[in-house]
């Protein structure tokens, strides 16, 4: 069945509620890629890209209502369909009309500058979204929509780096521009664990409480650092409880998941389960390459694609170090008066940076990385040390010297030893092939991200 002109309509006039109503992160996450299927019996079947998505759109009842009595002067109801459920090519031609409209865009809103721990630099817009961090995002979306609604508490983890700090304060400055009045506070947990410290040796406990357990929104970053700290533990067991009886919305970052929180009761940890656990993962290639052309805009340097493209193949860690070294290339190129950042000057400018360095990794073995090595490029571990000198399998081994050069840190002789006896020369020339590959070549960039993915 096709989607009728009134169909059409009643489509564009929910995506229009929603511009409005929500703001533009949740509609750009949540609206605007949802597909009207079709209207029969006054019940709008909708597709959805994911079952967290549908978490919010059973929110929406009155966008669907609102429009639904102002283009068909009745109720309608609806129902919310995901890829598992629905074969979207069924419907796809009947959709696109509705799927292409445009609505106008709502100028940003700025929100008051308030002493809440914000950096408002962070918002949703400038977060760089990628594989690693897409479901993180969503939830984040989501939660500054709707405080104290359906993932509450939220709890992020992932390594340093990786965009934790800025999903939470994006949060609070989009709660602030939704509602200036809302009493927001983010944190670190050192600078909590310091607040309760000189609340309790001043005996002013009672104002250490009323600045935390009257809160609209806490987001606290880093809760790890509680470890071995009883009495903070058990304060903020206590805030939890008050903030979290009275539907304030409760955030809370960390290095790891709440199970390997062990130096935590179990009592604490099991709170943290109450709402949504969600991980951030290290960019993978493409995302890395949209994280520098950000940063490049925001820096407001310029820097060639194929510069941008050497560094996101070098390094593979997080966000902030692709930022560190942005920096370190724009302080390289102004002091010796650089106007084209090339390859070269990257190359030179990285190689003061302590991430860049090789570091060592002894729980991976030379044998395991020729072993993934050899399973990627489909070769066996006989042909990778023997004297075979064909493409198909010198290539494969000098991606192997190379990486076990690089990941643990061995000796030339004693990497040229592991592959068949060759000599250290063999060993330096492979490298160099391979990282002279690395600054242009993308396609052994993106291998090289595999590779590493899964020796991890």
């Amino acid at each position: 069945m096709s989607l009728t002109p009134n169909d059409q309509k009643f489509w564009m006039r929910v995506k229009e509620l929603a511009k409005n109503n929500l703001g533009q992160a949740p509609y750009d996450f949540f609206i605007e890629p949802a597909k009207l299927l079709e209207i029969t019996d006054n019940n709008a079947k909708i597709y959805l890209e994911s079952n967290m998505h549908q978490d919010f759109w059973r929110k929406q009842e009155d966008l669907i209502k609102t429009a639904g009595f102002e283009i068909f002067s009745t109720e309608i109801n609806f129902s919310l369909y995901s890829a598992d459920e629905i074969n979207i090519a069924d419907y796809e031609n009947q959709s696109k009309a509705a799927d292409t409209t445009e609505i106008d865009t709502i100028a940003p809103v700025v929100a008051s500058e308030l002493k809440n721990g914000l950096n408002h630099k962070y918002n949703f817009e400038n977060f760089v979204q990628g594989e690693g961090n897409r479901m993180t995002l969503g939830a984040a979306i989501a939660v500054a929509n709707d405080p104290g609604g359906m993932y509450n508490p939220l709890f992020i983890y992932g390594g340093p780096g990786l965009g934790k700090t800025h999903l939470m304060n994006a949060i609070g400055n989009e709660i602030l521009i939704n509602n200036p009045a809302s009493r927001i506070k983010y944190v670190s947990s050192e600078n909590f664990v310091n607040d309760y410290v000189q609340s309790s040796r001043k005996n002013q406990m009672q104002e250490f409480t009323d600045q935390y357990r009257t809160l609209d929104l806490l987001l606290l970053d880093d809760i790890q650092f509680f470890a071995k700290k009883e009495g903070t533990i058990n304060e903020f067991f206590q805030t939890f409880n008050t903030l979290h009886d009275k539907g304030a919305q409760i955030v809370i970052s960390s290095d790891r998941p709440p199970n390997e929180l062990n130096e935590f009761e179990e009592r604490l940890k099991s709170r943290f389960g109450w709402g949504l656990t969600t991980d951030i993962t290290a960019p993978n290639y493409e995302d890395r390459m949209a994280i520098l052309l950000n940063k490049v805009d925001e820096m407001a340097i310029k820097v060639p694609s194929e510069t941008l493209s050497y560094i996101a193949g070098r390094i593979d860690s997080n966000v902030r170090d692709l930022e560190g070294a942005l920096k370190n290339l724009k302080f390289y190129a102004n002091t010796y008066h650089i106007d084209v950042i090339d390859i070269d000057t990257a190359s030179k400018a990285l190689n003061t940076l302590e991430s860049t360095k090789i570091v060592p990794d002894k729980d991976i073995s030379s044998k395991q990385i020729q072993e993934e090595v050899a399973s990627f490029y489909k070769i066996s571990i006989a042909d990778m040390v023997s004297k075979k000198r064909p493409k198909e399998i010198a290539y494969p081994r000098q991606v192997a010297m190379y990486l076990i050069r690089e990941i643990t840190g061995k000796s030339l002789p004693a990497i040229g030893k592991e592959f068949g006896g060759r000599d250290h020369t063999t060993v330096i020339y492979a490298h160099k092939q391979i990282s002279d590959k690395m600054k242009t070549d993308t396609g052994l960039q993106k291998e090289m991200d595999t590779i590493k993915s899964n020796l991890r």
